[in-house]
C-alpha cells in the first residue's frame, strides 16, 4: 500500500465521512427528517454553488501540463459536459442523459432545492459562508500539493461516501423523483472517478517529491476539517426544529 493511498483510507474513516449528522439524516432519526433534508438543501448550495471557483483556484496552482487537463475536464464537466463513456454510467443507473447533458452541476442542485419548494432567495447560514470561504482560501493560499490535498484526497475520493448517506435519506424521508435529486447520484458516479485520477496526481507529486506528502496530509485534513465544522452546524439547527 502506497502513502497516498493510507491517506485515501484515513480519510474515509474521518468524522467528516462518517458523521453523526449524515447518519441521522440516513437513518432518519433527526427530529424533523423532511425539514431537516429541505434545511441541507438550504445550506449546501452555498457550497455547491462556489464549486466551480473552488477547481478553478486548485488549477491556478497546478504546475504539471497534464494534471492541469485532469482539472480543466473536471470544471468542463461542473459545467454540464458529460463524455460518452459517462453517459453509458450514467444509463445504467438509470439516469437519463437529457436529465443531466449541458445543465451545470450548480443548476442540478437548485432543481434539488426547487423540489423541495424552496426560494432561490433563501439565505445561507453564516456558517456556511465561513466554510466555503476558508476552504477557499485553503486553495489560494496553500502550496500545490496541499490543494492537491485538499480537493482531490481530501473532497473528490471520499464526497461520494457522504452522498451515499444523502441520497439513502432524501430516498427514505422524501416523495423525490431520481430526477429531482439527480445531482448526488451524478457526482457519486463521476467523482469516483475524478477521485482516482486525483489519488493518481498525488501519487505523481510524491513520486517527484517524497516531502510533499506531508502538504497533501495537511491539505487533507484542512478540507475534512472544515466539512466537520460544516455538519456540526447542520446537526444542532436539525436538533432546533
Amino acid at each position: 500500500m502506497t502513502e497516498i493511498e493510507k491517506l485515501v483510507l484515513e480519510a474515509k474513516s474521518h468524522r467528516a465521512i462518517n458523521h453523526p449528522y449524515l447518519v441521522a439524516l440516513k437513518e432518519g432519526t433527526l427530529n424533523n427528517p423532511y425539514l431537516a433534508i429541505k434545511d441541507f438543501s438550504i445550506q449546501y448550495s452555498g457550497y455547491t454553488s462556489w464549486f466551480p471557483r473552488f477547481l478553478t483556484a486548485a488549477i491556478s496552482k497546478v504546475s504539471n501540463h497534464s494534471h492541469r487537463a485532469h482539472l480543466l475536464d473536471n470544471l468542463s464537466e461542473e459545467s454540464g459536459n458529460i463524455d460518452t463513456d459517462e453517459l453509458e454510467l450514467l444509463k445504467k443507473m438509470d439516469i437519463e442523459e437529457e436529465w443531466v447533458q449541458g445543465i451545470s452541476h450548480p443548476e442540478l442542485f437548485q432543481r434539488f432545492k426547487k423540489s423541495l419548494d424552496i426560494s432561490d432567495n433563501t439565505k445561507i447560514d453564516e456558517a456556511t459562508e465561513i466554510w466555503r470561504e476558508m476552504f477557499l482560501n485553503v486553495l489560494y493560499n496553500g502550496s500545490e500539493a496541499e490543494v492537491i490535498g485538499a480537493i482531490g484526497i481530501g473532497t473528490e475520493s471520499v464526497v461520494k461516501y457522504i452522498y451515499e448517506y444523502i441520497t439513502c435519506g432524501i430516498q427514505s424521508h422524501t416523495n423525490l423523483e431520481k430526477y429531482d435529486y439527480v445531482f448526488f447520484e451524478l457526482h457519486s458516479e463521476i467523482d469516483d472517478e475524478h477521485g482516482k485520477i486525483m489519488i493518481q496526481i498525488a501519487e505523481d507529486i510524491v513520486k517527484s517529491n517524497p516531502s510533499n506528502l506531508k502538504d497533501i496530509r495537511k491539505g487533507m485534513l484542512k478540507a475534512l476539517g472544515l466539512r466537520v465544522m460544516f455538519w456540526d452546524m447542520m446537526l444542532e439547527r436539525a436538533n432546533k426544529q
